[in-house]
Protein backbone atom coordinates (compact mmCIF):
# COMPACT_ATOMS: atom_id res chain seq x y z
CA UNK A 1 0.00 0.00 0.00
CA UNK A 2 1.19 3.45 -1.00
CA UNK A 3 1.56 6.06 1.16
CA UNK A 4 -1.14 8.33 -0.28
CA UNK A 5 -3.26 5.15 0.20
CA UNK A 6 -2.77 4.86 3.51
CA UNK A 7 -3.47 8.52 4.05
CA UNK A 8 -6.81 8.30 2.27
CA UNK A 9 -8.20 5.22 4.33
CA UNK A 10 -6.64 7.53 7.27
CA UNK A 11 -8.73 10.80 7.14
CA UNK A 12 -11.59 8.45 6.31
CA UNK A 13 -11.43 7.01 9.49
CA UNK A 14 -11.08 9.89 10.60
CA UNK A 15 -14.14 11.69 9.23
CA UNK A 16 -16.19 8.94 10.18
CA UNK A 17 -15.21 9.37 14.26
CA UNK A 18 -15.77 13.10 13.34
CA UNK A 19 -19.37 12.41 11.98
CA UNK A 20 -20.25 10.23 14.74
CA UNK A 21 -19.09 12.54 17.35
CA UNK A 22 -21.32 15.52 15.61
CA UNK A 23 -24.50 13.49 15.85
CA UNK A 24 -23.96 13.03 19.64
CA UNK A 25 -22.89 16.72 20.50
CA UNK A 26 -26.24 17.49 18.23
CA UNK A 27 -28.36 15.11 20.82
CA UNK A 28 -26.83 16.28 23.81
CA UNK A 29 -27.36 20.06 22.50
CA UNK A 30 -30.36 19.53 21.77
CA UNK A 31 -31.63 18.05 25.11
CA UNK A 32 -29.76 21.06 26.52
CA UNK A 33 -30.95 23.60 25.48
CA UNK A 34 -34.37 22.37 26.22
CA UNK A 35 -33.63 22.58 29.81
CA UNK A 36 -32.37 25.99 29.54
CA UNK A 37 -35.27 27.12 28.22
CA UNK A 38 -37.21 25.86 30.86
CA UNK A 39 -35.29 27.21 33.44
CA UNK A 40 -35.35 30.52 32.24
CA UNK A 41 -38.56 30.30 31.96
CA UNK A 42 -39.34 29.45 35.39
CA UNK A 43 -36.74 32.41 36.17
CA UNK A 44 -39.16 35.18 34.21
CA UNK A 45 -41.77 33.66 36.68
CA UNK A 46 -39.58 34.19 39.60
CA UNK A 47 -38.65 37.72 38.30
CA UNK A 48 -41.82 38.60 37.14
CA UNK A 49 -42.98 37.52 40.97
CA UNK A 50 -40.57 39.65 42.43
CA UNK A 51 -40.87 42.63 40.12
CA UNK A 52 -44.91 42.70 41.35
CA UNK A 53 -44.14 42.67 44.87
CA UNK A 54 -41.51 45.60 44.19
CA UNK A 55 -44.06 47.37 42.67
CA UNK A 56 -45.90 47.14 46.09
CA UNK A 57 -43.50 46.93 48.51
CA UNK A 58 -46.35 48.26 51.30
CA UNK A 59 -48.79 45.15 50.40
CA UNK A 60 -45.62 42.29 50.61
CA UNK A 61 -44.85 40.42 53.43
CA UNK A 62 -40.77 41.12 53.87
CA UNK A 63 -40.88 37.47 54.22
CA UNK A 64 -42.10 36.75 51.09
CA UNK A 65 -40.05 39.47 49.29
CA UNK A 66 -36.91 37.42 50.54
CA UNK A 67 -38.18 34.06 49.98
CA UNK A 68 -39.03 35.24 46.30
CA UNK A 69 -35.85 36.83 45.98
CA UNK A 70 -33.96 33.39 46.90
CA UNK A 71 -35.88 31.66 44.87
CA UNK A 72 -34.86 34.16 41.85
CA UNK A 73 -31.32 33.94 42.23
CA UNK A 74 -31.61 29.67 42.80
CA UNK A 75 -33.28 30.06 38.97
CA UNK A 76 -30.31 31.81 37.93
CA UNK A 77 -27.77 29.60 39.40
CA UNK A 78 -29.23 26.47 37.55
CA UNK A 79 -30.17 28.19 34.21
CA UNK A 80 -26.60 29.60 34.46
CA UNK A 81 -25.16 26.41 35.04
CA UNK A 82 -26.53 24.69 32.06
CA UNK A 83 -25.95 27.61 29.41
CA UNK A 84 -22.59 27.29 30.76
CA UNK A 85 -22.95 23.26 29.55
CA UNK A 86 -24.87 23.96 26.59
CA UNK A 87 -21.68 26.95 25.20
CA UNK A 88 -18.90 24.36 26.25
CA UNK A 89 -21.12 21.45 24.01
CA UNK A 90 -21.93 24.77 21.09
CA UNK A 91 -18.16 25.43 21.36
CA UNK A 92 -17.15 22.13 20.48
CA UNK A 93 -19.74 21.43 17.70
CA UNK A 94 -18.53 24.39 15.99
CA UNK A 95 -14.74 23.17 16.21
CA UNK A 96 -15.74 20.06 15.35
CA UNK A 97 -17.34 21.34 12.24
CA UNK A 98 -14.40 22.80 11.15
CA UNK A 99 -12.23 19.76 11.93
CA UNK A 100 -14.49 17.94 9.31
CA UNK A 101 -14.14 20.81 6.85
CA UNK A 102 -10.06 20.61 6.66
CA UNK A 103 -10.68 16.70 6.29
CA UNK A 104 -13.08 16.80 3.57
CA UNK A 105 -10.76 19.64 1.61
CA UNK A 106 -7.52 17.19 2.28
CA UNK A 107 -9.74 14.19 0.67
CA UNK A 108 -10.60 16.31 -2.00
CA UNK A 109 -6.98 17.56 -2.65
CA UNK A 110 -5.67 13.98 -2.56
CA UNK A 111 -8.31 13.10 -5.11
CA UNK A 112 -6.73 15.61 -7.42
CA UNK A 113 -3.55 14.73 -6.46
CA UNK A 114 -3.81 11.39 -7.43
CA UNK A 115 -1.81 11.57 -10.87
CA UNK A 116 1.06 12.53 -9.07
CA UNK A 117 4.10 10.45 -8.01
CA UNK A 118 3.17 9.04 -4.08
CA UNK A 119 6.03 11.33 -2.78
CA UNK A 120 3.71 14.52 -4.01
CA UNK A 121 0.65 13.19 -2.92
CA UNK A 122 0.86 13.89 0.50
CA UNK A 123 2.93 16.72 0.65
CA UNK A 124 -0.62 18.13 -1.53
CA UNK A 125 -2.90 16.51 1.12
CA UNK A 126 -0.96 18.44 3.99
CA UNK A 127 -0.81 21.98 2.39
CA UNK A 128 -4.60 22.04 2.71
CA UNK A 129 -4.28 22.03 6.45
CA UNK A 130 -2.64 25.61 6.54
CA UNK A 131 -1.68 27.16 9.59
CA UNK A 132 -4.28 29.72 8.94
CA UNK A 133 -7.00 27.46 8.99
CA UNK A 134 -6.08 25.93 12.07
CA UNK A 135 -5.45 29.26 13.78
CA UNK A 136 -8.92 30.39 12.83
CA UNK A 137 -10.60 27.35 14.60
CA UNK A 138 -7.94 28.61 17.95
CA UNK A 139 -9.31 32.05 17.52
CA UNK A 140 -13.47 31.09 17.09
CA UNK A 141 -13.18 28.79 20.01
CA UNK A 142 -11.18 31.51 21.86
CA UNK A 143 -14.18 33.82 21.45
CA UNK A 144 -16.74 31.73 22.21
CA UNK A 145 -15.58 30.89 25.25
CA UNK A 146 -15.06 34.87 25.93
CA UNK A 147 -18.83 35.19 24.99
CA UNK A 148 -19.23 31.97 27.59
CA UNK A 149 -17.68 34.36 30.21
CA UNK A 150 -18.94 37.64 29.36
CA UNK A 151 -22.43 35.66 29.88
CA UNK A 152 -21.76 33.99 33.15
CA UNK A 153 -20.68 37.01 34.70
CA UNK A 154 -23.58 39.07 33.99
CA UNK A 155 -26.05 36.50 34.23
CA UNK A 156 -24.84 35.77 37.46
CA UNK A 157 -22.77 38.34 40.00
CA UNK A 158 -24.81 41.25 38.06
CA UNK A 159 -27.86 39.64 38.81
CA UNK A 160 -27.16 38.81 42.37
CA UNK A 161 -25.48 42.61 42.90
CA UNK A 162 -28.76 43.64 41.88
CA UNK A 163 -30.66 41.42 44.12
CA UNK A 164 -28.75 43.34 47.03
CA UNK A 165 -29.78 46.37 45.77
CA UNK A 166 -33.37 45.33 45.91
CA UNK A 167 -33.10 43.76 49.51
CA UNK A 168 -31.19 46.97 50.66
CA UNK A 169 -34.24 49.15 49.62
CA UNK A 170 -36.41 46.88 51.32
CA UNK A 171 -34.50 47.03 54.49
CA UNK A 172 -34.74 50.80 54.29
CA UNK A 173 -38.38 50.81 54.02
CA UNK A 174 -38.56 48.51 57.14
CA UNK A 175 -36.38 50.73 59.54
CA UNK A 176 -39.12 53.12 59.69
CA UNK A 177 -41.72 50.37 60.78
CA UNK A 178 -39.56 47.83 62.51
CA UNK A 179 -36.37 48.63 63.55
CA UNK A 180 -35.33 45.48 65.07
CA UNK A 181 -36.33 43.56 61.70
CA UNK A 182 -34.37 46.03 59.91
CA UNK A 183 -31.40 45.48 61.48
CA UNK A 184 -31.98 41.28 61.54
CA UNK A 185 -32.89 42.33 57.53
CA UNK A 186 -29.40 43.85 57.18
CA UNK A 187 -27.57 41.69 58.86
CA UNK A 188 -29.20 38.96 56.04
CA UNK A 189 -28.02 41.26 53.32
CA UNK A 190 -24.84 41.48 54.73
CA UNK A 191 -24.33 37.51 54.96
CA UNK A 192 -25.63 37.35 51.01
CA UNK A 193 -22.77 40.75 50.02
CA UNK A 194 -20.32 38.04 51.13
CA UNK A 195 -21.76 35.02 49.94
CA UNK A 196 -21.81 36.47 46.15
CA UNK A 197 -18.33 38.00 46.76
CA UNK A 198 -16.83 34.38 47.78
CA UNK A 199 -18.87 32.88 44.68
CA UNK A 200 -17.23 35.63 42.68
CA UNK A 201 -14.09 34.60 43.83
CA UNK A 202 -14.47 31.20 43.06
CA UNK A 203 -15.40 31.93 39.75
CA UNK A 204 -12.24 33.87 39.06
CA UNK A 205 -10.68 31.21 40.27
CA UNK A 206 -12.63 28.56 38.35
CA UNK A 207 -11.91 30.98 35.18
CA UNK A 208 -7.75 31.25 35.82
CA UNK A 209 -6.38 30.61 39.46
CA UNK A 210 -3.68 33.11 39.68
CA UNK A 211 -1.84 31.10 42.81
CA UNK A 212 -0.60 29.02 40.21
CA UNK A 213 1.19 31.62 39.34
CA UNK A 214 2.76 32.67 42.55
CA UNK A 215 2.54 29.73 44.06
CA UNK A 216 2.66 26.65 41.75
CA UNK A 217 0.72 23.14 41.44
CA UNK A 218 0.45 21.67 44.76
CA UNK A 219 -0.61 24.74 46.79
CA UNK A 220 -3.15 25.64 44.16
CA UNK A 221 -4.56 21.85 44.15
CA UNK A 222 -4.67 21.92 47.95
CA UNK A 223 -7.16 25.70 47.86
CA UNK A 224 -9.04 24.05 45.11
CA UNK A 225 -9.66 21.01 46.85
CA UNK A 226 -11.14 22.51 50.28
CA UNK A 227 -13.38 24.44 47.99
CA UNK A 228 -14.52 21.55 46.52
CA UNK A 229 -15.10 19.35 49.94
CA UNK A 230 -17.08 22.82 50.96
CA UNK A 231 -19.13 23.15 48.22
CA UNK A 232 -19.86 19.34 47.63
CA UNK A 233 -19.73 18.47 51.02
CA UNK A 234 -17.87 15.68 50.44
CA UNK A 235 -14.57 13.87 51.87
CA UNK A 236 -10.72 14.62 49.33
CA UNK A 237 -7.93 13.65 50.66
CA UNK A 238 -5.04 14.81 48.93
CA UNK A 239 -1.52 14.23 49.46
CA UNK A 240 2.12 15.04 47.45
CA UNK A 241 5.44 13.35 47.96
CA UNK A 242 8.74 13.52 46.38
CA UNK A 243 10.12 16.83 45.85
CA UNK A 244 7.39 18.78 43.87
CA UNK A 245 8.82 21.95 41.72
CA UNK A 246 7.98 24.67 39.56
CA UNK A 247 6.68 23.55 36.22
CA UNK A 248 6.34 25.52 32.96
CA UNK A 249 3.91 27.66 32.95
CA UNK A 250 1.40 25.39 29.97
CA UNK A 251 2.32 22.22 32.03
CA UNK A 252 1.32 23.74 35.37
CA UNK A 253 -2.11 24.78 34.23
CA UNK A 254 -2.61 21.90 31.90
CA UNK A 255 -2.46 19.42 34.79
CA UNK A 256 -3.93 21.39 36.76
CA UNK A 257 -7.00 21.58 34.56
CA UNK A 258 -6.46 17.66 33.90
CA UNK A 259 -7.05 17.07 37.53
CA UNK A 260 -9.67 19.75 37.48
CA UNK A 261 -11.73 17.83 35.02
CA UNK A 262 -10.92 14.55 36.64
CA UNK A 263 -12.00 15.71 39.71
CA UNK A 264 -15.28 17.09 38.79
CA UNK A 265 -16.39 14.32 36.57
CA UNK A 266 -15.96 11.81 39.52
CA UNK A 267 -18.43 14.28 41.88
CA UNK A 268 -20.86 15.17 39.36
CA UNK A 269 -21.14 12.58 36.77
CA UNK A 270 -19.86 9.46 39.25
CA UNK A 271 -21.37 10.58 42.07
CA UNK A 272 -18.46 9.95 44.42
CA UNK A 273 -18.21 11.03 48.14
CA UNK A 274 -15.24 10.02 48.90
CA UNK A 275 -12.25 10.76 46.75
CA UNK A 276 -8.22 10.49 47.09
CA UNK A 277 -5.60 12.00 45.13
CA UNK A 278 -1.62 11.53 45.09
CA UNK A 279 0.86 12.84 43.24
CA UNK A 280 4.11 11.47 43.27
CA UNK A 281 6.87 13.70 41.96
CA UNK A 282 10.13 12.11 40.17
CA UNK A 283 12.76 12.86 38.45
CA UNK A 284 11.25 12.82 34.68
CA UNK A 285 8.30 12.55 35.58
CA UNK A 286 4.78 12.99 37.65
CA UNK A 287 2.41 10.11 38.88
CA UNK A 288 -0.80 10.64 39.32
CA UNK A 289 -3.64 8.12 41.40
CA UNK A 290 -7.13 9.27 41.53
CA UNK A 291 -9.13 6.73 43.40
CA UNK A 292 -12.77 7.23 44.55
CA UNK A 293 -16.06 5.37 45.23
CA UNK A 294 -19.08 6.07 43.12
CA UNK A 295 -20.16 5.45 39.28
CA UNK A 296 -17.79 3.47 36.80
CA UNK A 297 -17.39 5.80 33.70
CA UNK A 298 -15.66 5.63 30.41
CA UNK A 299 -11.92 6.29 30.52
CA UNK A 300 -11.96 8.74 28.25
CA UNK A 301 -14.98 10.04 27.95
CA UNK A 302 -15.72 13.82 27.40
CA UNK A 303 -14.84 16.10 30.36
CA UNK A 304 -16.48 18.89 32.24
CA UNK A 305 -14.15 21.20 29.98
CA UNK A 306 -15.40 19.59 26.68
CA UNK A 307 -12.45 17.82 25.87
CA UNK A 308 -11.27 14.07 26.51
CA UNK A 309 -9.08 12.92 28.89
CA UNK A 310 -6.72 11.82 25.94
CA UNK A 311 -6.94 14.76 24.23
CA UNK A 312 -5.87 16.42 27.23
CA UNK A 313 -2.77 14.15 28.17
CA UNK A 314 -1.82 14.33 24.34
CA UNK A 315 -0.86 17.93 25.06
CA UNK A 316 1.33 16.34 28.22
CA UNK A 317 2.39 13.39 26.33
CA UNK A 318 1.21 11.58 28.85
CA UNK A 319 -0.42 8.49 29.66
CA UNK A 320 -3.07 6.98 31.72
CA UNK A 321 -5.28 4.18 32.88
CA UNK A 322 -8.50 3.20 34.93
CA UNK A 323 -9.54 0.27 36.63
CA UNK A 324 -12.64 -0.75 38.57
CA UNK A 325 -11.94 -3.18 41.78
CA UNK A 326 -14.27 -5.73 43.43
CA UNK A 327 -14.73 -3.45 46.05
CA UNK A 328 -16.35 -0.74 43.53
CA UNK A 329 -13.25 1.68 44.20
CA UNK A 330 -12.39 3.44 40.89
CA UNK A 331 -8.80 4.17 40.16
CA UNK A 332 -7.35 6.34 37.61
CA UNK A 333 -3.24 6.46 36.81
CA UNK A 334 -1.83 9.43 35.11
CA UNK A 335 1.61 9.88 33.87
CA UNK A 336 2.89 12.76 32.94
CA UNK A 337 6.58 13.34 31.83
CA UNK A 338 8.41 16.60 33.38
CA UNK A 339 11.37 18.13 33.07
CA UNK A 340 14.21 16.89 34.96
CA UNK A 341 14.95 19.36 37.96
CA UNK A 342 18.05 20.26 37.43
CA UNK A 343 16.91 21.40 33.99
CA UNK A 344 14.44 23.65 35.66
CA UNK A 345 16.91 25.44 38.08
CA UNK A 346 19.69 26.31 34.78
Amino acid sequence: MTTAQELAQSLESEQRKVVAEIRELDLLIESTQSEVNRLRAREEQARAKLDEMRANPAGSDPTDVFATADEHSAAIGRRMTMEGQLGQLQAKRKLLDRVQTIIDLARRQLEESGQQTPAAAPAAAQATMDEGRILQAVVDTQEEERRRIARQVHDGPAQAMANVVLQSEISERLYDIDPTRSRQELAALRQMVNKTLQELRGFIFELRPMILDDLGLVPTLRRYIRTLVEKHGIQIDYSSTGRDRRLPADDEIAIFRLIQDSLVERIDRGGAKQIALGMEWRDESLDLVLQSDGRDLPPDGELASGLRRSERLSLLRGSSSQETRPDGTVVLRVAVPVRPAAALIS
